[in-house]
Parts: structure tokens; sequence; C-alpha cells
């Protein structure tokens, strides 16, 4: 089954283990554990012993379920701010995957509450491309192998290629091009 909230895949195994784990908290502990752990993500790192905190007086077992809870709330807030996934399917999907009807609302919310600043910071910290101030390539033509030389942020850079590897970088950037041109056609765009 696909899921919007995890970029239209197939939802991980180990989300679906921990969602048990969630549901053994109460709805109010698990918001604000969202929040927490929200926030950890908007202003790094999250505040353990808050979590902490919250585990102490439930059932939970703080060695073996803390963390794991943890990453599991992240990779559900993260994931639906990086999909931008409408806050009602996230509501209904989590409740397709067994968290009751509460708790899926308390995620929601969290994440509805967060999602500006979720963003942001995803947007912030996600790769940047360095700034690629020259290439060069010069091939030889008795040795059969080519010399990139690259600046990239004032730092020089030089790699020798074998005519094979260029040829295979080459169908790699050919990949790399078609998938990007899919993506940027693509309805998700």
């Amino acid at each position: 089954m696909r899921f919007r909230f995890c970029g239209n895949g197939d939802c991980p195994d180990w989300v679906l283990a921990e969602i048990n784990t969630l549901s053994r908290l109460s709805s109010v502990k698990l918001k604000s554990l969202g929040q927490i752990v929200a926030q950890g993500i908007i202003e790094a790192p999250i505040d353990m012993i808050k979590v902490e905190k919250i585990f102490a007086d439930s059932k939970l077992d703080v060695d073996v379920d803390l963390k794991a809870c943890v990453a599991c709330i992240s990779y559900i807030i993260t994931s639906t701010t990086r999909y931008n996934c409408d806050y009602g399917a996230l509501f209904s999907e989590l409740q397709q995957l067994g968290l009751p009807r509460e708790h899926s609302l308390s995620l929601k919310k969290v994440v509805q509450d967060n999602g500006a600043a979720l963003a942001q910071t995803l947007k912030v910290s996600s790769l940047t491309v360095n700034k690629l101030q020259n290439a060069s390539v010069d091939y030889d033509t008795s040795t059969r192998t080519a010399k990139l030389d690259v600046i990239i942020n004032d730092s020089n850079e030089s790699v020798v290629l074998s005519s094979c590897t260029v040829n295979v970088l080459l169908e790699n950037l050919k990949q790399v091009r078609s998938t990007m041109e899919e993506l940027l056609n693509s309805p998700y765009s």
C-alpha cells in the first residue's frame, strides 16, 4: 500500500512496528512527545530529558522504546513535511496503519502547528550544491585517459579517468538527467 506521507511509497516496516508502541502511549503524551520532537527538528537537538520524563510515568520500557518512538515520530514529521503531505491525508493514513484516532489527530496537530517552521528547517538543511567555478578536460590519446580539473569553492581538484570510466560516468549522467527531467515534469513538482 502506498502512503502520501511516505512520498507515495510503502511505509517502512520499522515504522509499522513502532505504531503499536506509539498506540500504548496516551494521546496527550503522544502529542507532547511529538511537540518535543518537532521542536528538536526545528532547533536541534531533541530534548531527551523531557522525552524521558514523558516515558517515566508510562508503561513503556524507557531503555527499549524511547529512542524507537522518537525515531518513528521524527520520521513521520519529517516525511510528512518533506513530501508536503496534506494534513487530512496524514490523519487518515496513520489510522490505516493502526494508530488510534486520537493519536492520529495528535500527530496531525503537531505537524500542522509546526509545518512552516519544519519546512524551512528542512529546506535549509537539505543538500546544497557547491559553486562550480571552472572545469576543464584534457584527453591523452596515447594513454586513453582523461584528466578532469575542476575548481569548486576556490578548491582545485584533479581526477584522472580511464576511457571506460568516462563512458560509465557519461551513462550515469544521462540517467541522472533523465530522472531529473521526469521529476520536473511530474505532477508533484
